[in-house]
């Protein structure tokens, strides 16, 4: 498998190049408490903004409890130019949607083999070589990093491994057939992730 090559950031996970001269300045911040913790996790962040005045903020995604921080997203490109998806149903939509598979990066895990790992339990493709392009943030309020890949050379010849609550279908799309379902209101979820992912490969 190829080796990750996520996009190079300062200490405080903000990439350095994204910093401009006539920004706004930065928030202070003051606290940080534990609120919510699930499958989504969710902390309260007490800041002091350039003014002086003071303002809690909701954070979504510090770590699990197993101690989980970031997710990856595939998009599996098979021999034939076509793009592996899944459909599967997502409580937030409250529907069956289209997806690119991806899951989260285990603790310690590189997201270049989370990837390839996340591609075959959810669809049971395997792929011929994988890249992690970049990655953003999960949210404007969130902590939580997706991680983006591309795998290539992908074939259904692995072994399919849905966790508990998983349902997911795999279905090759042309280019084209994914381009007019991230078109298409409420036919998608992690459309950001998908739009960069095809850009970075090329696609868009």
């Amino acid at each position: 498998m190829g080796s990750a090559a996520a996009t190079v950031s300062d200490d405080s996970g903000v990439a350095a190049e994204s910093r401009k001269p006539q920004d706004p300045a930065p928030w202070e911040l003051l606290d940080e408490q534990p609120g919510f913790s699930g499958f989504l996790t969710v902390n309260q962040r007490r800041y002091r903004l350039p003014d002086g005045r003071e303002a809690d903020w909701d954070v979504f995604g510090p770590k699990t409890a197993s101690g989980i921080t970031s997710g990856i997203t595939v998009l599996p490109l098979t021999p034939e130019g076509r793009i592996v998806t899944i459909r599967i149903f997502r409580p937030g939509p409250d529907q069956v949607v289209t997806n690119l598979p991806g899951g989260l990066v285990e603790v310690d895990e590189d997201p270049a083999v989370a990837g390839p790992r996340e591609l075959e339990e959810e669809t049971g493709y395997t792929c011929e070589s994988f890249e992690v392009v970049t990655w953003t943030w999960a949210g404007a309020s969130s902590v939580f990093r997706k991680y983006i890949g591309i795998a290539r050379g992908c074939r259904p010849d692995g072994r399919q491994a849905l966790d508990e609550f998983e349902d997911c279908v795999p279905v090759e799309l042309t280019v084209e057939e994914l381009r007019a379902q991230l078109r298409t209101p409420g036919a998608m979820t992690g459309i950001d992730a998908a739009y960069l992912a095809l850009d970075h490969a090329g696609l868009l």
